[in-house]
């Protein structure tokens, strides 16, 4: 029987858009001036695997990665209730504590400004939805068995620890704790920790393929983060790291977002000053600015329309 051809259709009961969120502007700027998104070094919890060599315990471990959300976009600006935990939550004024632990949104806890395109491009770009472990399963007991092996045994091929680091950058515990920093009613910065349910999101990551990585000298998967380099995630923007990057063109882009009406008029601005050699259509440039122009959505205003 010959292969059956599964051509891209459209996703019936989750949302056909990705989207990632950020915290600042200029990181959406850079996105559409370098018409790439750039991934940076992110830090994953990995206590729930209980993975140890020897004595050493490895609860954490940085990987390259940018990631996506697969949430229907009426739900961006849904509220809900997160679970504050921790001693500096503990220590806080009753005031405080009802302050941190009011309604959310998705927007809320990742960034008002974000880019968003079709589930099939994320395909074709080699995104992966991740896989979410049940600390309680047989199968997460197993992979810990198995990454405590080769962590603890000598001459292991290249090939065998290349699969086990694929499978730590696309895992994430059903639950866990996220850190978000945070302001007190002095003006303080502290870091709180809040118990979250990962597979809400319902996340697509993309992670630099090995050749990439090998190519510029880095790693994929760092267990100590005191071994990157301070500076590693603001020089993965130089094009020395350029083949790492997640190349896109502008017709792929199905929404820009951003948080009020006056970041739109900079946004309008960010896009009439990008070089013409960027867009390669053969439409008229100013049309392709205009197009593009029209992605841009306003937060505040999706608030009160959905």
């Amino acid at each position: 029987m010959g292969k059956i051809d599964l051509r891209y259709d459209d996703y019936a009961q989750s949302a056909n858009t990705i989207f990632n969120f950020m915290k600042k502007s200029e990181y959406l700027k850079e996105i559409l001036e370098k018409k790439a998104i750039i991934p940076r070094y992110c830090k994953e919890n990995l206590e729930y695997l209980n993975i140890h060599n020897g004595d050493i315990a490895f609860p954490e471990a940085m990987v390259l990665q940018k990631c996506f959300c697969d949430i229907p976009f009426h739900k961006l600006t849904e509220t809900f209730y997160l679970n504050p935990v921790g001693e500096i939550y503990s220590n806080l004024s009753s005031d405080e504590k009802k302050r941190i632990k009011n309604n959310y949104t998705h927007t809320d806890f990742y960034g008002e400004y974000g880019i968003a395109f079709s589930k099939e491009w994320g395909e074709k770009n080699n995104l992966q939805p991740i896989h979410y472990l049940n600390e309680q399963s047989q199968y997460t007991r197993y992979f810990s068995e198995i990454v405590e092996q080769v962590l603890n045994t000598d001459n292991v091929s290249d090939a065998y620890v290349d699969d086990i680091l694929d499978r730590l950058c696309f895992i994430k515990p059903l639950r866990g704790i996220m850190k978000r920093k945070n302001k007190k009613e002095t003006g303080e910065e502290i870091e709180i920790e809040f118990q979250k349910n990962f597979h809400d999101e319902k996340e697509w990551r993309y992670v630099p393929g090995r050749e990439a990585v090998r190519n510029t000298n880095i790693e994929r998967v760092v267990a100590n983060q005191y071994l990157l380099e301070m500076d590693i995630n603001s020089r993965l923007s130089t094009r020395q790291y350029e083949k790492l990057w997640l190349l896109y063109n502008y017709e792929d882009i199905r929404y820009i977002i951003v948080p009020n009406a006056s970041e739109r008029i900079d946004f309008i601005n960010t896009i009439l000053n990008i070089p013409e050699e960027q867009f390669t259509s053969e439409s008229d440039i100013m049309t392709q600015k205009y197009i593009l122009i029209s992605k841009i959505l306003v937060l505040a205003e999706i608030r009160k329309d959905w």
